[in-house]
């Protein structure tokens, strides 16, 4: 996972120490948003590699990602879902227990990362 926008880097560096946050966040300086459907306001995309080729699998904007933010809505929206057991998966793709991967903040090896 990624965040995109057009914020500058030094701004959203401050953001990221603020808030905690390690997930990589680039900024735009081409044509990107627009040529995926988004012009002067946000979406959100999921995408899937399979070696070279990368596949657009979901998009929304404007109104309707306003519950977008828990891990839970955005793994929804992946191809392969959350990969909890009782789901249907792809051929080789390990399913786990629900909540059984799941960690608080604190409680993951800072060493590790």
């Amino acid at each position: 996972m990624a965040f995109v926008s057009r914020a500058p880097q030094p701004e959203v560096a401050r953001l990221k120490e603020r808030m905690g946050w390690d997930v990589p966040w680039y900024t735009l300086t081409d044509s990107f948003d627009a040529d995926f459907g988004v012009d002067e306001w946000h979406g959100t995309n999921a995408f899937l590699r399979d070696g070279v080729d990368i596949f657009r699998t979901y998009f929304i904007n404007t109104r309707g990602d306003e519950a977008m933010g828990s891990t839970w809505s955005y793994l929804d929206i992946t191809a392969l879902g959350a990969r909890r057991t009782g789901r249907t998966p792809p051929t080789a793709t390990p399913q786990t227990a629900p909540y059984q991967w799941w960690r608080r903040h604190d409680e993951y090896d800072s060493s590790a990362r």
